[in-house]
């Protein structure tokens, strides 16, 4: 798919469109995408990649269903399929089914799935969901849950393992506070939930951006939220709360998942964020030193308007984010684009196409970091979750997405 940002028209992108002879001419790529349409209906705002069945082929995972790899034309449930009007009777706006993650929860060879419902809900997870697959058809029956934490809250809660255990923990906010849950094997107990934070009224269950990364270079993953970071402490007695650094990073709204690494290549990590989740605006933070402390620089990447992009694109909602090397040249990428219909068609830019961009970080020879933008897609967007992976065995990192428009499959030719 070529991306030919130059020609982009007012309809596509809003009224404000950069004029031609004002944005720079996107660098070629190789780099090129088939979308398969996996699903055509609203049933998730996330979808997940694993191996569910155990066949050595990564599946699909999105709402109650899991389609097997490697072609993804046969589905499966592990619990009632449910699908959601967008509009029209019955509209609610949303799904049940926010976000899932695949692991390792129970010590076999089945994958198991954790499953976010709505900010503020409990958690629940599948146990070996692919051992004795369920109809795609099936509306009653569910295979063996258990909960995984009783209030989950925040829009991109992430599991990830965080304090270099054997097991991922789920990283979110809960009854006031960030926690850390770690996963029981046993369905019948919920999970351990330790306290990164205090209590505090701004940790409210719709509170935007959330992730982890080793930040003062310590070998030990922090937390990045909107405020700033939390220092993991050495040999964590998981009861005390971590060291809070404040940098407004994202200061109003707050954006989607956050990431930290070594974007402009100089040895330490910096932080890479969406603004505001249901409105505009992506940025990249870089590490710099004042007076012997960590503090940051911003660099744009996205505004509100196509003439803070150097290349004229504009885009809103960006609450879904991914950090992957696209391009195999070993240096991270960023994958994002808009959320279709967030609230519902009450967000600025709501109407516009719901696309899908991977920026190519470039780095340039007088130490200065550019994020390209190539357009994937103009008509499925993301929902609050991409997943990556190599889905077909050829060493090239494809994409999944989950949205109101479906669930879509973008295939690295």
């Amino acid at each position: 798919m070529k991306t030919l940002l130059l020609l982009l028209t007012p309809f596509l992108f809003g009224a404000a469109t950069m004029a031609a002879a004002e944005a720079k001419e996107v660098p070629a790529t190789s780099v090129s995408f088939q979308k398969i349409l996996i699903l055509d209906k609203f049933i998730s705002e996330g979808a997940s990649i694993g191996d569910i069945n155990a066949d050595g082929k990564p599946d699909i995972v999105s709402g109650s269903l899991w389609w097997q790899g490697p072609d993804f034309k046969k589905s499966f449930a592990y619990a009632p399929v449910k699908f959601f009007p967008v509009k029209g009777p019955g509209f609610t706006g949303y799904s049940n089914n926010f976000l899932s993650f695949t692991a390792h929860i129970t010590p076999d060879k089945w994958i198991d799935i954790v499953r976010v419902s709505l900010p503020g809900l409990p958690g629940d997870w599948a146990m070996n969901p692919g051992e004795k697959p369920l109809p795609n058809d099936n509306t009653k029956h569910t295979c063996t849950h258990g909960k995984s934490q009783d209030n989950i809250c925040n829009e991109s809660p992430q599991l990830l393992n965080v304090i270099g255990d054997d097991k991922p923990e789920l990283l979110a906010y809960s009854h006031g506070q960030i926690t850390l849950a770690i996963p029981n094997p046993d369905p019948t107990k919920l999970w351990q939930v330790l306290p990164i934070s205090a209590k505090e009224k701004r940790f409210h269950k719709y509170t935007h951006g959330l992730g982890a990364g080793d930040i003062n270079g310590d070998k030990l993953t922090d937390i990045l939220e909107k405020a700033g970071w939390w220092q993991q402490p050495a040999n964590w007695d998981k009861k005390s709360h971590w060291t809070f650094h404040p940098y407004p990073f994202a200061p109003k709204q707050g954006g989607a998942q956050m990431f930290a690494y070594d974007i402009d290549g100089d040895g330490d990590n910096d932080v890479v964020t969406a603004l505001n989740a249901h409105a505009y605006g992506i940025a990249w933070y870089e590490q710099i030193k004042q007076e012997g402390k960590i503090t940051f620089k911003q660099h744009t990447i996205l505004t509100d308007k196509p003439e803070g992009n150097p290349y004229g694109v504009c885009f809103s909602q960006p609450h879904a984010m991914a950090c992957v090397d696209i391009d195999g040249d070993g240096i991270k990428d960023l994958v994002t684009g808009k959320r279709y219909y967030g609230h519902n068609g009450k967000d600025p830019g709501a109407n516009d196409p719901a696309v899908i961009y991977w920026f190519r970080a470039t780095r340039h020879k007088d130490g200065s970091v550019e994020f390209v933008p190539h357009l994937i897609d103009d008509n499925s967007g993301v929902g609050c979750q991409v997943a990556t992976a190599d889905l077909n065995g050829d060493k090239k990192t494809d994409i999944v997405i989950g949205s109101k428009k479906g669930v879509f499959a973008f295939i690295q030719k």
